[in-house]
């Protein structure tokens, strides 16, 4: 049974693969909140991933879980690189894990703060009572 690696797709990311064919392989995701794209691996490959860290496991529909997002940003950054979501993506990131060792560990201690946008969130705490639109 083949297993699976998703990427969560946020502005930026979307907007590096846009006008690529990997823009066609995009899913929806929590009824199109988020969008993913999936790679499919061997299990030996798999197995592979899970091996190089400790809280890695498989859920029960395949897909590689609770990797550090260190690792994450790897693979998307790998996908990019190739052009694909072949399974040579998740080989490439493996081969480079020595050079994401001391990410992985700080996300150990704490995670990193997501890079996101949030103005638009700063700007409504200014004023926190709404008044209705009229």
């Amino acid at each position: 049974m083949a297993k699976f690696f998703g990427v969560v797709l946020d502005e930026k990311r979307l907007a590096a693969i846009k006008g690529t064919p990997l823009e066609e392989k995009v899913e929806p995701i929590f009824g199109g909140a988020l969008k993913r794209l999936v790679v499919e691996v061997s299990d030996d490959l798999g197995q592979k991933v899970i091996d190089q860290f400790t809280k890695a496991r498989f859920d029960a529909r395949g897909f590689i879980e609770e990797t550090p997002a260190a690792f994450k940003r790897l693979v998307f950054k790998k996908i990019v690189e190739k052009k694909s979501l072949g399974q040579e993506v998740i080989e490439a990131a493996v081969a480079e894990i020595p050079s994401i060792k001391d990410d992985v560990a700080k996300e150990d201690r704490e995670l990193p703060v997501p890079d996101i946008d949030i103005s638009d969130v700063l700007e409504l705490q200014k004023n926190p009572v709404q008044k209705p639109v009229q």
